[in-house]
């Protein structure tokens, strides 16, 4: 079960670095004010609190100079899409600022269910694979 779950948390590492990197390409030429920070596989930037508890979502894009937040993005795997992972992140998320949730592809039903049986505010919900020739393929949900 441990080697399973080390080869997901793996996979969500590479997955998130791809997605910051493919979406969230800041900053650019176009946007040289913004900046991408990922909070995998090591914590870099809270977005807030909740009861005490520090919140990082996996992606966070803030305007500079300072750290303003601009917007945010939770990236999940087949089997962390549940009831705790709406209301322990992506609903404080949703909270914080404009959040984008990503899931698997598939997963997108499931996903618009929690989120509205929880009242998360999605700025837009999109679903990720991997295709072995093309690698991360990245459309809405």
């Amino acid at each position: 079960m441990q080697t399973v779950r080390y080869l997901r948390d793996q996979r969500h590492v590479g997955t998130v670095a791809e997605i910051a990197k493919l979406k969230f390409p800041f900053p650019n030429e176009q946007f040289p004010d913004l900046e991408a920070i990922t909070n995998v596989p090591n914590k870099a930037m809270a977005v807030g609190q909740e009861q005490g508890r520090e919140l990082y979502p996996n992606i966070v894009v803030v305007r500079r100079p300072g750290s303003w937040l601009q917007m945010m993005a939770e990236v999940e795997t087949q089997d962390t899409i549940d009831d705790e992972a709406a209301t322990t992140r992506w609903k404080p998320y949703s909270e914080c600022g404009q959040f984008y949730l990503y899931v698997p592809f598939g997963c997108a039903a499931e996903a618009k269910k929690l989120a509205k049986k929880h009242g998360v505010k999605l700025a837009g919900l999109r679903v990720w694979r991997f295709r072995p020739v093309w690698g991360l393929d990245v459309a809405e949900g």
